[in-house]
């Protein structure tokens, strides 16, 4: 073990760990209790009446967008040894996805400063949509970096297999699923609703890594197995 290698591993869990709250908060509490779905009327008089609960929801899509840089960041050095090729460019994708939920993150404020005025309902509506959309095509490539991890973390010792596993099928859920939103709106519903019954097991995926970084990443040294 090597305190650098110790030091990247915890700080990536603990940022992952804190990502997963944010996350929770900004879209789990605020976003889904303000902004309702095919209810213009109903989520523009929600965003006026609780506007700072709402700017306190961007805050927190806010701090996600720098820990996903500060995790690519951190996962990238803690994984190189294994291979620094596949690594670098699975840190390079993820920073990609942040900036994409960035741009994303810009129309919740066009959302405040649309409320200050006063604008139509409808108006209003499109802004949530259109940030769902660009976040959602954001996640295609947030899928191909959980893909990339599975990999490396195959080819590691001693990160246990399972966690690899299932950063795989976290890849490949993210990215079918809204690849399909994508290709295949009009089955928004049903895809809607496979990604309600696969949503446990994608997000095991990630919180599985952040608390085994947490707990046993670094003290051993991460290397790349006998197999690779």
């Amino acid at each position: 073990m090597t305190l650098l290698t110790r030091k990247y591993a915890l700080i990536s869990g603990l940022w992952l760990i804190a990502m997963a709250v944010a996350a929770g908060y900004a879209y789990g509490y605020v976003y889904n209790s303000l902004v309702v779905a095919d209810n213009p009327a109903a989520t523009l008089e929600n965003i006026r009446s609780s506007l700072d609960l709402f700017m306190s929801g961007i805050i927190g899509w806010i701090v996600i967008f720098l820990l996903d840089i500060l995790v690519a960041w951190g996962l990238y050095h803690f994984l190189k040894e294994v291979h620094p090729g596949i690594s670098l460019a699975t840190a390079l994708v993820r920073v990609v996805y942040a900036l994409i939920l960035g741009a994303a993150i810009l129309h919740l404020f066009t959302v405040v400063n649309m409320v200050e005025s006063t604008p139509s309902a409808t108006q209003l509506m499109d802004e949530p949509k259109a940030f769902e959309s660009l976040w959602s095509q954001g996640l295609i490539l947030f899928g191909v970096h959980l893909f990339g991890l599975g990999i490396l973390t195959l080819r590691a010792r001693p990160v246990p297999n399972l966690l690899g596993y299932l950063l795989l099928f976290a890849g490949l859920c993210y990215t079918g699923l809204h690849l399909a939103k994508v290709l295949a709106p009009v089955y928004l519903d049903q895809i809607v609703k496979i990604e309600m019954v696969l949503s446990l097991p994608m997000a095991l995926a990630e919180i599985g890594l952040a608390f085994w970084l947490i707990l046993k990443g670094g003290k051993m040294d991460v290397v790349p197995s006998k197999h690779s």
